[in-house]
């Protein structure tokens, strides 16, 4: 039995599902095909829960340290009821979205997808059964998976991933993270507000690799405070298990170190999921499993498109989102601009918060750019004195000619809130004149946006 769409996406986490929900506004019939749970890795696995964690983590510690402002409690914390709240919000989206579907009319095609041809998607129920579906377009939008370190074998149980991490049954005394990005970061913080003896291991130089040093510096010592232990520069030689203990061998230039552990968890990044796909039947390439698109996302190869993790760069949920719309948009027959990635944001959700867009100072040393920073501390802000978020900064960095705005670097409480204005300045090209003549709110932290604009011309009054 064959039927036929004008529209099929392959993976409904959030650049498919919107990819399809954005399709069927547009006047096609489009069809979804999804192997697990709607919503993707990032809402069943990632995104979300991770920030219900978070949430739930940051009000534990922030009644346990109120007594600065007048507050004394007795508190306790229930990690059975902390998972059950995460996966509520997390199955909760999941079925919103899933009803967003419905009502926009997107068919969901439980099973796994696999490219039949340049018009042709083979889906497989969970039975074995196979339907072929005929369309005019395809997005593929399968997302991606946590990257495995290799000769971990004899640490068995003891080695977990984000998804074993996010649904704890008990904190363990010792946790050794391997990788300093953002799902590493995210955990640590978890982890060890929840009690745990917290290292986190990062081969390059600084936490959060891609942020800006400064950042990253100013984020370890955030952690240094709550007793994480930060190693950069250090890598993972080998593991070994005696019973319910692993010992990890660690290198940092030639100095060797040992840390004992509980519990390890492996947070060394992604990889795509473009295995068994079918991809060669049509000619489509996949160098390091990331299937090569133009600025569009067009994959080369009939009305083929790939969004999202699949197809590289930033591997972010909204990035994803914001080019399954250009997809659908495109199929349509509308002439949608490509996703610029230099305006993606990205941010990373401990406490203190990082936020940044546009490339950090050493990029723009890199390619020879001549630039003025402005940096100012929340410590000087009267808002975060007055709510005790005093730790973290604003940075911003103009163009040493023109004076426009090149990039952002925030780091501090409620700054993944703040991004997206900075994001929008620098895609108007907004000069630092008028970013610090632009009247904020008193008291509020987004005044020390104001602040570090006027700081980048030395007319800081409060900084």
């Amino acid at each position: 039995m064959s039927e036929r769409w004008d529209v099929v996406v392959i993976g409904a986490g959030p650049g498919g599902y919107v990819a399809a929900i954005r399709a069927a506004q547009l006047g096609l019939k489009t069809a979804i095909v999804e192997r697990d749970r709607i919503g993707g890795v990032c809402l069943n696995w990632g995104c979300i829960p991770t920030k219900a964690l978070i949430h739930g983590v940051s009000l534990y510690h922030g009644l346990k340290t109120a007594r600065q402002a007048g507050i004394t409690a007795t508190v306790s914390l229930d990690l059975e009821a902390l998972v059950r709240f995460s996966r509520r919000a997390a199955d909760n989206l999941s079925k919103g979205v899933a009803h967003l579907l419905r009502q926009h009319g997107v068919i969901v095609l439980p099973g796994r997808a696999r490219l039949g041809g340049e018009h042709r998607v083979e889906v497989a129920d969970a039975a074995g059964a196979t339907v072929s579906h005929e369309t005019r377009g395809i997005i593929l939008a399968t997302g991606s998976r946590p990257r495995k370190l290799p000769g971990l074998d004899g640490a068995g149980d003891l080695v977990m991933d984000s998804s074993a991490a996010m649904i704890p049954t008990a904190v363990p005394a010792r946790l050794l993270v391997i990788g300093g990005g953002a799902i590493g970061v995210e955990f640590a913080y978890i982890y060890g507000i929840l009690g745990a003896k917290v290292t986190i291991v990062e081969m390059l130089d600084q936490l959060l690799p891609a942020a800006d040093r400064d950042i990253g510096e100013e984020l370890a010592k955030a952690f240094h405070r709550m007793g994480i232990e930060v190693l950069v520069g250090t890598r993972l030689e080998r593991v070994e298990r005696e019973g319910d203990t692993l010992t990890a061998h660690l290198l940092r230039n030639a100095e060797r170190l040992i840390r004992q552990t509980d519990r390890m968890l492996v947070a060394v990044g992604v990889r795509p999921n473009s295995e068994d796909l079918g991809l060669e039947s049509v000619g489509i390439t996949a160098p390091g499993g990331y299937v090569t698109t133009d600025e569009i996302g067009h994959t080369g190869t009939a009305d083929i498109f790939a969004i999202g993790d699949l197809a590289g760069g930033a591997l972010l949920a909204h990035k994803a989102s914001a080019q399954g719309v250009v997809a659908a948009s495109r199929l349509a027959g509308i002439p949608a601009p490509g996703v610029d990635q230099v305006l993606i944001p990205a941010c990373c959700y401990c406490e203190p918060q990082v936020a940044g867009v546009g490339p950090t100072a050493k990029e723009l040393e890199a390619r020879g750019i001549a630039f003025r920073a402005g940096m100012v501390s929340f410590a000087s802000n009267g808002k975060a004195m007055a709510t005790g978020s005093r730790i973290g900064f604003v940075k911003l960095l103009f163009a040493a000619e023109g004076g426009r705005l090149l990039g952002a670097h925030l780091i501090g409480a409620h700054v993944s809130e703040m991004i997206s204005g900075l994001s929008l300045a620098i895609r108007e090209g907004v000069t630092a004149d008028r970013l610090g003549s632009l009247v904020h709110p008193h008291p509020s932290l987004s005044e020390t946006i104001m602040e570090a604009a006027e700081a980048a011309g030395g007319r800081a009054i409060h900084a």
